[in-house]
């Protein structure tokens, strides 16, 4: 029903347009807009709304829609052979140390546009570069200022998801979180679920324990600490954890952890956020209104650290139509689209619509998005760092389904980071 009202709301708002606001553009040659986007709940929601934009500015949309691995080879082709065929490309956040850093995108002060305050400051941050508060890449001018390369779109981050209806209160600390599974074994089938897939998958949700144990993959000189006594503590309790956790999680990525967790039969878990609206969907989900949403768990004494994982709205240098694009990226990032966007089940990055009370009704895991950007860390910003992620939850993995131990992994890991790293300069 949520979702029927949505649609309806988009279909009105495209009929007003189209008889208030064509006169803008009379007379005009319509014109075309070439856009780059990943398939699925992230991009869906504002791809029900394109006849809207179209109506509203004569503006057409040819929209491009790519798995994931497939959308970042299509826009880094084109990138590195001049970047003329999108005018728009979605990017994840991790990217944007390869696309902007590379030179490939359009500063959009050179555009005359700069993301307003009521972007979360932290997903207006990851669409940076120079990224602020990180080390500068070797060979790099110490003295460049950041600069806007994208607008938020999306505002993935990790959440905690628990059952509200077993826990009296979110588990502040993994230690609480221990004592809590413990307790109520007996209450429900799984305490905790990984998402325990090879590569990306583990990387994603082990990087929250990580951080939030003090430790990281880093330093400021780029040396590798993904060794330390810290991280290995770290990677120890999420494998004790497997004590609570169904059989084979070394193949779960984000889908079985959702379906677990709508199905009732997990207690806890670290999940993306567009999974809320399944679990509030009753013709979805068995836990309807008893699924608590908050901040990822921290280490007694240390800082909660749960992952961005933004995608960015970019215009590529090589793009001969840049103000058309920029007028999309304005028209899709303001307060109004991403309001409906979120009824279409998006993730929005605004304050205004994160915090709106009565999307909040409906939709209460927005709080908890919001809580979770204020707090939130992102990955390391190298153009490296998609091998190191490969090499890292490729060990990962190997502790999950017990060929390793913890400390093993992580001395792995470093060993063949370090080489990775050395290699290319740092």
């Amino acid at each position: 029903m949520k979702k029927l009202m949505a649609m309806l709301a988009v279909l009105t708002l495209s009929i007003l347009a189209a008889c208030g606001g064509g006169e803008e553009t009379s007379g005009e040659e319509a014109k075309t807009i070439s856009v780059a986007m990943v398939a699925g709940v992230e991009s869906a929601a504002v791809k029900q709304m394109i006849p809207q934009f179209e109506e509203e500015t004569g503006i057409k949309v040819d929209w491009n829609e790519f798995d994931y691995n497939t959308l970042y080879e299509r826009i880094y082709n084109d990138l590195r052979n001049g970047g003329e065929t999108y005018d728009v490309i979605f990017a994840d956040d991790p990217w944007m140390p390869m696309f902007a850093g590379g030179g490939f995108l359009t500063p959009l002060d050179e555009l005359g546009y700069e993301p307003d305050e009521d972007f979360v400051e932290t997903s207006r941050q990851v669409t940076m570069w120079p990224a602020p508060g990180s080390p500068r890449l070797p060979g790099s001018e110490e003295s460049e200022e950041p600069r806007y390369y994208g607008v938020p779109q999306v505002g993935n981050v990790q959440l905690f998801f628990y059952r509200k209806d077993i826990l009296s209160d979110i588990p502040e600390t993994w230690e609480d979180l221990e004592k809590a599974m413990e307790e109520h074994k007996d209450e429900i089938e799984y305490g905790f679920v990984h998402r325990g897939a090879r590569g990306n998958p583990i990387a994603t949700n082990f990087n929250a324990f990580l951080w939030s144990h003090g430790a990281d993959f880093f330093d400021e000189e780029w040396n590798v600490t993904l060794d330390s006594p810290e991280a290995i503590k770290a990677l120890e309790r999420y494998l004790s954890f497997l004590d609570y956790a169904p059989e084979g999680v070394g193949s779960y990525n984000a889908d079985e952890i959702g379906r677990t967790m709508a199905g009732g039969d997990g207690l806890t878990s670290i999940v993306w956020p567009a999974w809320g609206e399944t679990v509030e969907d009753e013709s979805k989900s068995e836990v309807v209104g008893k699924m608590g949403y908050g901040l990822v768990p921290k280490a007694e004494g240390k800082d909660h650290a749960p992952m961005v994982g933004n995608w960015i709205f970019g215009i590529p240098e090589g793009s001969d139509n840049k103000e058309n694009a920029l007028s999309f990226i304005e028209w899709a990032s303001s307060k109004e689209v991403q309001t409906e966007m979120t009824k279409l089940g998006g993730i929005p990055t605004r304050t205004s619509v994160l915090t709106d009370g009565e999307l909040l009704k409906d939709y209460p895991y927005l709080e908890a998005v919001e809580e979770g950007l204020q707090n939130a860390k992102w990955r390391p910003r190298t153009p490296l760092y998609s091998q190191v992620e490969q090499i890292y939850g490729t060990y990962l993995n190997r502790a999950v389904t017990g060929d390793l131990s913890a400390e093993e992994t992580l001395k792995r890991a470093a060993k063949d980071i370090r080489s990775v790293m050395e290699e290319n300069g740092y």
